[in-house]
C-alpha cells in the first residue's frame, strides 16, 4: 500500500488545512527552514506512531492559532480509497498494516546524525550516542529489544542508575538498587549483544557494509561494543559501540580513523547503520513501507549525496514508500534530474503557514503562493507567464506567431504580445479600453523589471504585485473583439459608371472583417488598389477633360503606388470627373453600390 493523500490540518507549522497529492509516489522535498517541510515529517511519524500509543494533537495544534476549535488532523489515505484519521478526539489508525509499519522505526531526521561531530573529537570511534540516541534510537523488534525502542532500554538503564539509595529514597539499600539496575542493564546489553557482538544471527555489520560499499566503497567495518558494567552501589560503566574500519583492506585502528574520516564518510556509515536496520526489518511490514528522510543530506558532500540518490534507485529500496527533504535549493534540481517518476514539492514560510508548489498549481496559484511567501520576484515571473498565456489566448493565432530573433524563430515575448494588442485593435479600428492601457503600463514595470525596486521587501514592491494580481483578473474578463473575414486579400473588384464613362478593376489591399464588439457589429474599412482604370475609352485617362488625356507610364505609377485608397478617399477622385462633367456627384454608398465581385456589390458584402 501507497500513501495517495496526505491531509494536514492546523498540525504544526500548518494554519490550514493543507492536501499534498502524493499519487503513491515517492516524493521529493525543498523547502527553506521554516518552511514546514519538517512538520511533513513528524505528521507522518506521530500519524504511524499513534497506531501503538496516544499522540496529545491538542499540544500539536499550531501555535499561532486562537480560533478556539478542536480540529488539528492528520489524514492519510492509502491505495484504494483507504483512509485513516487521527485528529484531537479520535483516530483510526490502531490497525495491523499501520502498526507493522511502526514497528520499522524508518523515520530519521538531521538531528539523528548530529553525534557524527562529537565522534571525531575523541581518540577512538565511539559511536554509541550516535547510535543509540541518534540513528538507532527508535529501533524495536519483539526478538532483538523485546518490543522496546533501543533508545527506551537504554532510558531506563540510565533511570535506574540515577535512582537514590537511602531511608525515605528510591530504594533503602544499594543492594536493591543494583540487582533493579541489573534487571534493566540486561535488557538493553542482550540487545546490544544481539546486534553488535559478531557471530550473532542479528549481527548489524554484514548488512551495513552492504549498504556502505555503495556510499564509500573503500570503507568496511566491524563493531566492538562494551557491555554495561553495574558496579555494587548500583552506578554504571561508560557503554561503548566502537567502530573497527578498514580502508582499501588498511585498518585505521592505529593510524588516528577520527582523523583519517571526514565528516561526510562518518555520516555515510552512520546512514548505513540506520538504513541497513530498516531493511532487516521491512519484512516485519507487509503492507505498508515508509522510508522518511529529513535533511540528511547535510552531513554529505556533494559526492556522497550523488551515491545516496543512487542507493535509492537500487532494487531492494523499491519496497519503500521514501520521502526525501532538504533546504538545499541545488540538490533539489539535481535529485529532479537523477530521479525520474518521483513527487517534487516546494514549500515556502508564508503568511499562513507553509506554501506549497506541487507543480499541479496554475501559474496564477504559483503567483499567489510566492506573494504569501514574500517571494515578490518569483510571483512577478509566474504573473508575467499568465500574461503572456491569457494574451495569447485572447489574441487570434495570426498575433501569436513565432518572431525572428537573429535569425532564429523564437516565441513571442510579453512586450511583442503586447504591442500585437494594441495592433489587434488597431487593424479592427476600435479604441482599446483604457483599463488594459493602464494595466499593460504597470505591468512593463513590474513584470518586465522585477529588481526595479532597491526593496524587493517594501509596501510599494508588495503594492505593485498586488496590483498585477487584478490587471490579470481585469484582462481575463475582458472579451476581445471577434473578427471573421467577409472579404479575403487580393479579391477582384469592378466599378462601372455610366455617367461618366468609367469602368476600373481592383483588388483589396487587406483582409475584410466583419467584428462583433459584444454585439456591436461593424466592417473593418476595405482598402483597394488599382490594377487598371478606363474613362471614355481612354486607358488610364485623368480625371478632368473630354476626351481624357492618359497619365504618363510615371504618374500613372505613382498614382496606383499612392494607394491603397479607401472607397472614401476613391469617391473623392470620382468626384472631381463628375464635377468637370457637370453631373451630380456621388456618395460613398453609390461607390460601394457600383462595386462589384462574384456577382454582388461591395455593400452587399458587408452585411
Amino acid at each position: 500500500m501507497k500513501i495517495q493523500n496526505l491531509t494536514i490540518n492546523k498540525y504544526k507549522a500548518f494554519q490550514r488545512s493543507e492536501n499534498i497529492a502524493v499519487s503513491g509516489k515517492n516524493v521529493f522535498i525543498y523547502g527553506e527552514n521554516g518552511s514546514g517541510k519538517s512538520s511533513v515529517y513528524y505528521a507522518l511519524k506521530d500519524f504511524f506512531q499513534s497506531s501503538v500509543e496516544n499522540i496529545n494533537m491538542a499540544n500539536l495544534r499550531n501555535l499561532y492559532l486562537t480560533d478556539g476549535q478542536t480540529d488539528c488532523a492528520i489524514e492519510v489515505e492509502f491505495d484504494g480509497n483507504a483512509k485513516f484519521t487521527l485528529n484531537e478526539s479520535t483516530k483510526t489508525t490502531n490497525t495491523a498494516s499501520i502498526t507493522d509499519c511502526n514497528r520499522l522505526k524508518s523515520f530519521i531526521t538531521y538531528k539523528h546524525l548530529l553525534g557524527v561531530h562529537n565522534v571525531k573529537l575523541k581518540d577512538e570511534l565511539n559511536v554509541f550516542n550516535l547510535i543509540i540516541n541518534g540513528v538507532l534510537k527508535h529501533f524495536k523488534s519483539q526478538t532483538i529489544t523485546g518490543g522496546i525502542e533501543l533508545g527506551e532500554l537504554w532510558k531506563d538503564v540510565l533511570e535506574e542508575s540515577k535512582k537514590t539509595v537511602g531511608r525515605g529514597k528510591d530504594f533503602n539499600q544499594h543492594r536493591q538498587k543494583k540487582a533493579s539496575v541489573e534487571r534493566k542493564a540486561l535488557s538493553f546489553n542482550n540487545a546490544l549483544n544481539k546486534l553488535f557482538l559478531s557471530g550473532n544471527p542479528d549481527y548489524l555489520a554484514p548488512a551495513v557494509n552492504k549498504v556502505l560499499e555503495k556510499l564509500v566503497p573503500d570503507l568496511k567495518i566491524e563493531f566492538n561494543r562494551h557491555t554495561i558494567q553495574v558496579n555494587q552501589w548500583g552506578g554504571i560503566s561508560q557503554s561503548k559501540i566502537l567502530l573497527n574500519i578498514e580502508s582499501d583492506g588498511t585498518s585505521l585502528d592505529s593510524h588516528y580513523p577520527h582523523f583519517a574520516l571526514n565528516e561526510a564518510k562518518l555520516s555515510a556509515i552512520a546512514i548505513s547503520i540506520f538504513l541497513a536496520a530498516i531493511l532487516r526489518q521491512s519484512r516485519f511490514s507487509e503492507e505498508i513501507k515508509i522510508l522518511f528522510l529529513d535533511d540528511i543530506l547535510i552531513g554529505l558532500d556533494n559526492e556522497h549525496r550523488l551515491k545516496l540518490i543512487k542507493l535509492l534507485k537500487e532494487p531492494e529500496f523499491e519496497q519503500f514508500q521514501i520521502f526525501i527533504t532538504t533546504y538545499d535549493r541545488h540538490w533539489y534540481e539535481v535529485a529532479k534530474v537523477q530521479l525520474t517518476n518521483w513527487k517534487f514539492l516546494e514549500f515556502y514560510k508564508g503568511v499562513n503557514g507553509p506554501e506549497i508548489n506541487d507543480k499541479v498549481k496554475t501559474e496564477i496559484q504559483k503567483a499567489e503562493l510566492y506573494k504569501n511567501s514574500y517571494d515578490y520576484p518569483a510571483a512577478a515571473n509566474s504573473l508575467r507567464k499568465v500574461l503572456e498565456k491569457t494574451l495569447k489566448e485572447k489574441l487570434p493565432e495570426t498575433h501569436t506567431l513565432s518572431e525572428e530573433v537573429k535569425g532564429l524563430l523564437k516565441p513571442p515575448k510579453l512586450d511583442t504580445l503586447i504591442n500585437r494588442l494594441k495592433e489587434y485593435y488597431k487593424d479592427l479600428e476600435i479604441e482599446i479600453p483604457d483599463s488594459i492601457i493602464d494595466g499593460l503600463k504597470t505591468y512593463k514595470t513590474v513584470l518586465l523589471n522585477p529588481m526595479s525596486h532597491d526593496d524587493i521587501e517594501s509596501p510599494i514592491y508588495k503594492n505593485d504585485i498586488e496590483a498585477a494580481f487584478k490587471v490579470i483578473d481585469d484582462l481575463q474578463k475582458i472579451e476581445l473583439p471577434k473578427r471573421e473575414v467577409v472579404i479575403e486579400k487580393n479579391k477582384v473588384f469592378t466599378i462601372t459608371l455610366p455617367a461618366i464613362s468609367y469602368t476600373a478593376e481592383l483588388v483589396t489591399a487587406t483582409y475584410v472583417y466583419k467584428i462583433d464588439n459584444d454585439g456591436d457589429i461593424s466592417f473593418s474599412t476595405p482598402e483597394f488598389s488599382f490594377n487598371k482604370w478606363t474613362r471614355e475609352g481612354v486607358d488610364f485617362a485623368m480625371d478632368t477633360d473630354s476626351p481624357p488625356l492618359a497619365y504618363t507610364q510615371d504618374a500613372k505609377l505613382n498614382d496606383i503606388l499612392r494607394g491603397p485608397y479607401t472607397c472614401e478617399v476613391i469617391t473623392n477622385a470620382l468626384n472631381r470627373t463628375f464635377t468637370d462633367r457637370s453631373v451630380p456627384n456621388i456618395v460613398e454608398t453609390d461607390l460601394k453600390n457600383a462595386m462589384e465581385c462574384d456577382g454582388k456589390t461591395l455593400t452587399q458584402w458587408l452585411v
